[in-house]
């Protein structure tokens, strides 16, 4: 059999099993939608062991560096492909803000949507306004956010400037905000122009594994937004130059299982 055979059998039946997840996680969504207060905490849980299995299925592997902290926080980061939210929500319990159009794909959008994933048209300043103030009453009630400040993918060796509304929610409500980078080892891995999901999709999960380093940077408060934003594009910078220049020996993430690699 040849290797392009194998390549389209393995994505072929990784999207099966994808598919199958999807469905599987609707009802127990559904079931936490109804209960208020207990929903909250079953949806992050649910959605985490769910994002396990999917990064198991699809071989992704990923290099961990830094430490989560334990209080609520805005973490913001580079974006790379659709990929980015499940590989820092793998470890870190937070609330996703995600393009207006992901909520109209099949079963996927269903199953974000109950999750509780905050969609937000990107073209819209009054829609990202509102999702902005949505960001706000979620931080006072505790619950951390994810975000990508870049506002699309690229495949750059810096980050784009980050969006700014993000970092004054942050100043006035006094939240700490966490920078995060994140990298794929080889970059036809990126999401970025006209490349549609399916084609995406079968044509770099035939390969059996797939590397990624992550890096989480030391929290920060600050009442002066424009020095928060300008910290972590500066951070941020800084690690995706450390990952093109090689690491030192880094932890190896699969499945919840946690081993050193050089």
């Amino acid at each position: 059999m040849s290797k392009s055979v194998l390549r389209i059998s393995l994505a072929t039946i990784r999207a099966l099993i994808l598919v199958l997840l999807v469905a599987l996680i609707i009802p127990i969504l559904l079931i936490a939608s109804w209960i208020p207060k207990f929903g909250n905490w079953w949806r992050h849980r649910v959605r985490r062991l769910w994002i396990h299995m999917i990064l198991f299925t699809l071989g992704i592997y990923i290099r961990w560096e830094g430490r989560i902290p334990t209080h609520p926080a805005i973490y913001v980061g580079n974006h790379r492909a659709y990929l980015d939210p499940l590989l820092i929500m793998r470890e870190v319990l937070a609330v996703p803000v995600a393009k207006k159009e992901m909520a109209s794909w099949p079963l996927i959008g269903f199953a974000s949507r109950l999750s509780g994933i905050f969609f937000v048209n990107r073209e819209s300043p009054r829609d990202r306004q509102k999702t902005l103030h949505k960001i706000a009453s979620a931080v006072r009630a505790g619950e951390s956010i994810l975000l990508f400040p870049e506002g699309t993918t690229h495949a750059g060796h810096e980050v784009l400037p980050f969006r700014k509304g993000v970092f004054r929610v942050a100043a006035e409500e006094g939240v700490h905000i966490v920078p995060f980078a994140l990298d794929f080892d080889d970059p036809a891995d990126y999401w970025i122009d006209d490349d549609t999901f399916l084609a995406h999709f079968f044509r770099r999960f035939g390969h059996f594994r797939t590397y990624v380093h992550v890096a989480i940077g030391p929290d920060l408060v600050d009442p002066d937004a424009e020095s928060m934003r300008l910290h972590c594009m500066a951070w941020i910078n800084g690690k995706l130059g450390e990952f093109r220049n090689g690491h030192p020996a880094k932890t190896l993430r699969r499945e919840g299982k946690t081993r050193v690699i050089s």
